[in-house]
């Protein structure tokens, strides 16, 4: 099944990226957005506990990445993160993202990310409320508009993140053989995928 549904997730070409510019008019530049989602395990019996354990979410777990483009096309999946990593961290170990990079992308575009996030190219994070109340009163007005146009896009994502979910076995205790999670994560997202290009041609 995951030869079927594999093709419809793949790194767009650099062309197609710069295509995406434009669809968002209030953030011409930006094209994507990227996020992080849990999956909860049973308590490992036989491997160190801590490594699975999320201190955020307070249970064991496994982390998945997805990244979208600006028409919600899921781009980009990788499972299988350990629960004690956070997105960051989960971040730095995929990739590169930029020009000429394993993942290749262009200059002049950018991809949304919440404020765990490293705030570098291509990412753009939100200002935190520190940097919002030392700013002048003119620019606190501007940054938090950015932090609303923020927010009123990453909703994608979180929405896409949802309808994956809808699968049982993906969205809640997992409680099947461990080394097959990522594989079925990554399926799952693969028949979310399909089912809105479905729905898309349909209507």
């Amino acid at each position: 099944m995951w030869e079927v549904v594999s093709p419809l997730i793949r790194w767009p070409a650099v062309q197609d990226w710069r295509n995406c510019r434009g669809r968002w008019p209030e953030m011409s530049n930006v094209v994507g957005c990227i996020d992080g989602t849990s999956h909860e395990i049973l308590t490992p019996m036989t491997e160190p506990q801590e490594e699975f354990y999320s201190g955020h979410r307070k249970y064991h777990c496994i982390h998945t990445q997805i990244i979208i483009d600006n028409d919600k096309n899921i781009v980009y999946v990788h499972s299988g993160f350990l629960g004690h990593e956070n997105d960051a961290h989960a971040y730095r170990q995929f990739g590169p993202i930029g020009p000429g990079q394993l993942m290749d992308f262009p200059n002049n575009c950018y991809i949304l990310a919440d404020s765990i996030y490293p705030n570098e190219y291509p990412l753009v994070t939100p200002f935190k409320s520190v940097d919002i109340v030392r700013a002048p009163r003119r620019e606190q007005r501007r940054r938090r508009k950015f932090n609303a146009l923020h927010r009123k896009r990453r909703v994608y994502i979180e929405h896409i993140m949802k309808e994956f979910k809808t699968f049982r076995v993906v969205g809640s205790l997992y409680r099947h053989p461990r080394w097959q999670m990522a594989s079925i994560v990554e399926l799952c997202v693969g028949l979310s995928q399909r089912r809105t290009d479905m729905i898309r041609d349909r209507f």
